[in-house]
């Protein structure tokens, strides 16, 4: 044991029984210090306290012994050398009492025949078979020879740690250095804020986490470095909105009165949850400090309406306002619909994408591009701009940029947020996604903004009847589709691939569009997909949009957005393949208009759980049901995406599960940050948690 503690950024090689060899092993798993290998957590546990006679276990399962070698033999099979011992009780009465152990010995393996003598008593464990004599045996199981009861177990007798590996670093191995590091080695992890009393210090919890005394233990341990990891986030959320609270924002005032002629001019009323939200942005609007809110709306919720209502306060105020959206289809969705709300009042619409930003804005308004043929018949009040991530670069430069509206923030990260609201001096924020947020991953990932819920639909929506059905019965659904689109309906059909794949077995969207042209030769087909050009894809929904194409072959490029009112007919295959909350945005395409709609969900399910998932959409429309889930089965980074949404790796810690647990973490933190002014910066905070033995990536993850 080393006379000092171990620092937290000790090189792997300074740990006891570490050389340069293994380190090398490790730093192919990332493990370069010694905090990285406290922060390595087991992948699952085996329970190896209770033993059993072989007897008593069947072929295939495993099995843990304790016993005296009773022979021990070297042997050849087929050229090679052989290691087989007879481990059983001290007295044996019957053949069926012991079990062969059986190693092939090669290099390092040449060891065992010193190890593993007659007389000597080992543990065992390993996959019980049987031999053809009937014996039962066990190759290449893992050993522990016993030296006294006093003797700490590292591979047997217990609750023992099973980790990934990488090349050239057997189980056993990696078990014994990290219990030579966890158990054997005095290492520093101080408190590096004031833990809950009731909890265990946190070197204690590093110990058992890779170690643990029972179950109860491994869970209390788990819960100390959860709240760890809680608390850190739940920091840089309170720094965060300690931040905005403090921001100055200069608002000038009011200089019309263009959201309250919009509304009168609406030709139908909006929803009491419209209209709450809409005081929410007024109050906020109100304020000093910059809005910065979370609308979530299902699908067709009306949140447009909204973003239109805070767009028009900007505009009244002298500023411009800007939305960007995740993908081209939609920001040109946007542009349509918000243009043909607000020319009427003299405010001017420019579409900003990736096929528009090398043009001068000012001349979209003149008809250089097809969405804009109409000049302006009123006298100009102001401008909001609509694009896509195209907005985040140097091409657009906002001179009043007083509003900013990010549409499905879940396709954005929190860097990009970040990124567009530098581009004005404190501009309001209003992030809107159709795709509900489970109430752990919003208290994270969200958690440094005020949230608006709507929870009402408006009236006249069509309900969406959805059916789950197998390959065999697609041409039933053919006979449908033809029968809709007889009566003047259109449809989607959804695919996962847009080419074929060796790799993945389902089908795509370019080999069914040739297909489906024979197979139905009547209907007219138009064909959608990211691998189309800007002009291609705008060309294609502008065709369907007038109703010149009836069933649009696409793939989940028309997941958000995308409004037809007269399309009521979805289908989508390899469904099995696509996240619930997808499946839940793709239905959403259809039931916007006056007609009963249908979603025929088709997959090819290997499993009940996968058939279980699809059952779901067959059962509910209610996407916040959906999304929870979706977020059991799923987890966070699959939903939304570690990397792109700023959420670091929680390795203790389950937003599933754990969620009492993060409300008080969150608290906590609130409380620190405010009443430590030294923490009031992340470089402060930061500070404070490098000096308590936390590795920062977490602060560097999210700040």
């Amino acid at each position: 044991m080393p006379d000092s503690p171990l620092a937290p950024s000790a090189p792997l090689a300074s740990v006891p029984g570490i050389g340069p060899q293994r380190a090398e092993q490790l730093a192919r798993l990332g493990l370069i210090t010694h905090d990285d290998l406290l922060h390595f957590v087991p992948r699952r546990y085996e329970d190896r306290r209770h033993l059993a006679a072989p007897r008593t276990v069947e072929p295939g399962q495993f099995l843990t012994v304790r016993g005296k070698i009773h022979s021990a033999k070297t042997t050849r099979w087929r050229g090679r050398a052989v290691l087989e011992i007879m481990v059983g009780p001290a007295a044996v009465t019957a053949k069926k009492d012991l079990v062969r152990g059986c190693w092939f010995l090669n290099g390092k393996l040449y060891a065992l025949v010193k190890m593993l003598t007659v007389g000597r008593e080992v543990f065992l464990h390993g996959k019980l078979g049987k031999s053809k004599s009937g014996t039962s045996m066990m190759m290449f199981p893992e050993f522990e020879p016993i030296e006294d009861d006093s003797y700490s177990f590292i591979h047997s007798d217990r609750i023992v740690p099973i980790y990934p590996l990488t090349e050239g670093l057997p189980q056993t191995a990696m078990r014994r250095l990290m219990f030579e590091a966890t158990q054997r080695t005095l290492f520093a992890a101080p408190e590096f804020y004031p833990a809950p009393k009731e909890m265990m210090r946190r070197e204690e919890a590093f110990r058992l986490i890779h170690f643990p005394d029972s179950w109860q233990a491994e869970e209390a341990a788990r819960q100390r470095l959860a709240y760890d990891e809680f608390f850190v986030l739940q920091c840089v959320v309170a720094l965060r909105r300690l931040s905005r609270v403090t921001a100055h924002r200069r608002r000038p005032g009011m200089q019309g009165d263009l959201a309250k002629r919009w509304m009168e001019a609406l030709p139908f009323a909006p929803t009491n949850a419209q209209r709450r939200v809409m005081g929410e942005i007024d109050s906020d609007l109100g304020q000093g400090p910059p809005m910065n809110r979370l609308l979530q709306g299902d699908v067709g919720a009306g949140k447009t309406l909204v973003a239109i209502y805070a767009m028009l306060k900007a505009v009244e105020a002298g500023e411009q306002a800007a939305l960007m959206a995740p993908t081209q289809i939609l920001a040109e969705q946007h542009a349509l619909n918000v243009r043909r709300w607000l020319e009427p009042l003299g405010v001017r619409v420019d579409l900003f994408t990736g096929n528009t930003k090398g043009k001068k804005v000012d001349r979209l308004q003149g008809g250089e591009l097809d969405l804009f043929k109409r000049a302006p018949t009123v006298k100009t009040v102001g401008s909001v701009v609509i694009g896509t991530h195209a907005l985040l670069y140097d091409g657009y430069a906002a001179d009043k940029l007083g509003l900013i509206v990010i549409d499905e923030q879940h396709k954005f990260g929190v860097l990009q947020r970040l990124a567009l609201s530098r581009k004005g001096e404190n501009p309001d924020i209003l992030v809107m996604t159709a795709t509900p947020i489970p109430r752990t991953l919003g208290m994270t990932l969200y958690g440094d903004l005020d949230v608006s819920i709507l929870d009402e639909l408006p009236p006249g929506r069509q309900p969406i009847v959805t059916k789950c059905r197998t390959v065999k019965e697609l041409d039933k659904f053919w006979a449908f589709l033809a029968a809709q689109i007889g009566e003047g309906r259109q449809a989607y059909v959804i695919y996962p691939l847009v080419e074929e794949s060796e790799k993945v077995e389902a089908k795509s969207v370019k080999a069914e569009f040739e297909r489906l042209q024979t197979l139905l030769p009547k209907v007219k087909l138009g064909l959608l997909h990211g691998q189309l050009s800007g002009e291609e894809k705008e060309r294609t929904m502008t065709a369907f949009r007038a109703g010149e194409i009836d069933v649009l072959l696409a793939t989940s490029v028309v997941e958000v957005g995308v409004d037809v009112p007269n399309a009521t007919v979805m289908l989508i295959e390899n469904a099995e393949r696509f996240g619930l909350a997808q499946l839940h945005q793709l239905r959403g395409r259809i039931g916007r208009g006056e007609h009963l709609s249908y979603c025929v969900l088709v997959g090819e399910t290997r499993s009940l759980e996968s058939w279980r998932r699809l059952k779901i959409m067959e059962e509910t429309c209610n996407g916040f049901r959906i999304a929870e889930e979706d977020f059991k089965i799923r987890g966070p980074g699959n939903i939304f995406g570690t990397e792109q949404s700023g959420l670091p790796p929680l390795r203790f810690a389950s937003l599933e599960s754990d969620f009492e647990l993060l409300v008080r973490a969150r608290a906590e933190a609130g409380k620190l940050i405010k009443d430590d002014p030294a923490l009031a910066t992340f470089p402060g905070l930061r500070e404070k948690m490098q000096a308590g033995g936390v590795s920062a990536v977490s602060l560097v993850a999210v700040s």
